[in-house]
């Protein structure tokens, strides 16, 4: 059987699995981590379990960082933030620490405000990727497909258009 290509419905599929106003785009960057608290020049941890999440709001569109218990599901802090506005990294300071050397910190640009986490997962291996992957997004730069994530082959929309249109002669086999 041959069915006809309907060019709008291709193109808005295509604009759904590479995330353009989807839920791709729209997935959370999340990771199990506690709170800090700064107190003079020490920063203490939060015993409490928890899980950071960055993602932009279905309601008002806007990127958020929050902060949720893992232990009853409450998220005591939800932070708006703009790109450019705050930036997420290591601190070198704890790498020597033997209780908790995996500490990072979410710097507002132009403000005081740190909140600083100790990442709660045990595989240290991921730290560098939850780096990027948390700066990307609040800075809103188009982000790699994580591993495993379903993607288009290297292909963007468009080049994957032209190949279905091209190979497929206008009409799609089935």
């Amino acid at each position: 059987l041959r069915f006809p290509l309907q060019m709008e419905g291709l193109q808005g599929a295509l604009a759904a699995i590479q995330g353009a106003g989807g839920a791709v785009a729209n997935s959370a960057i999340e990771f199990r981590a506690g709170k800090c608290k700064y107190q003079g020049t020490t920063v203490r941890p939060d015993p409490r379990k928890g899980l950071v999440r960055v993602q932009a709001s279905s309601e008002d569109q806007l990127m958020h960082l929050t902060w949720t218990s893992r232990v009853n599901g409450v998220v005591e802090d939800d932070r708006i933030i703009f790109p450019g506005e705050a930036a997420f990294s290591y601190v070198e300071q704890a790498r020597n620490n033997p209780t908790n050397s995996r500490v990072f910190l979410l710097k507002f640009a132009g403000s005081s405000e740190r909140l600083f986490f100790w990442m709660q997962d045990p595989d240290a291996s991921k730290d560098e990727d939850v780096i990027k992957r948390v700066n990307a997004r609040l800075n809103a730069e188009e982000e790699a497909p994580a591993a495993g994530a379903a993607s288009l082959g290297g292909m963007d929309q468009q080049q994957l258009l032209a190949m279905l249109t091209g190979a497929a002669g206008g009409e799609a086999a089935g």
